[in-house]
């Protein structure tokens, strides 16, 4: 596992399960008759760039040492909400089926595809030197402003590249786990009278 340079700090998390929240109050979740459960995460990936730059002593020629000190990149999963159909009394072999396909296809699953995104964005930051404390760029006062901006328009178009690649997988993985191959496998697992709602 590759670690970032300095100044960057990659910070990859997800929720616990546990802290999911469950609704069992639809008999329709997430609008479509059809299922049985459906679950919703959030990708906190906008606005998971911060970065802190600063500047040095002046020098005899009129140079200042610009660098960052920490430059973070967040992604994260969170805010899960999975809904059963009321139509399935909890403890259910039907209600049991559904909840562990929720879990494990739209909550470990998405989770392990965004951890599986980590590595090569460390990677491709790395190649993305950013002045240090140790190994400052000597600017002019007045080009700080600008060459900080040249600097993090780069990291974010890296991040940006990152974060339509994760939510893109997130979605393939979605439909995958939806389709009817997969409902199959639920369906399998209890009775077909266990299946049957009003």
């Amino acid at each position: 596992m590759p670690n970032p340079n300095p100044p960057y700090f990659v910070h990859f998390s997800a929720d616990p399960v546990s802290s999911a929240t469950i609704d069992h109050s639809q008999a329709a979740p997430g609008g479509s008759t059809r299922r049985a459960g459906h679950t919703s995460i959030s990708f906190r990936g906008k606005g998971g760039l911060t970065w802190q730059p600063e500047t040095g002593t002046l020098r005899a020629d009129g140079l200042v040492p610009f660098y960052f000190s920490s430059v973070n990149v967040h992604f994260r999963l969170t805010d899960y909400i999975v809904a059963i159909t009321s139509d399935y009394p909890a403890g259910s072999c039907a209600y049991n089926a559904t909840m562990r396909h929720e879990v494990d296809e739209h909550i470990v699953n998405p989770t392990r595809i965004m951890y599986g995104f980590r590595d090569p964005l460390v990677t491709e930051l790395n190649t993305l030197r950013l002045p240090t404390r140790i190994a400052p760029q000597w600017v002019h006062p007045s080009q700080v402003a600008d060459v900080e901006k040249r600097y993090i328009e780069k990291v974010g178009q890296i991040i940006q590249g990152y974060r339509n690649r994760v939510s893109a997988a997130l979605r393939e993985a979605k439909a995958a786990s939806d389709s009817p191959a997969s409902d199959q496998r639920v369906y399998k697992q209890c009775p077909i009278e266990e299946w049957k709602r009003p």
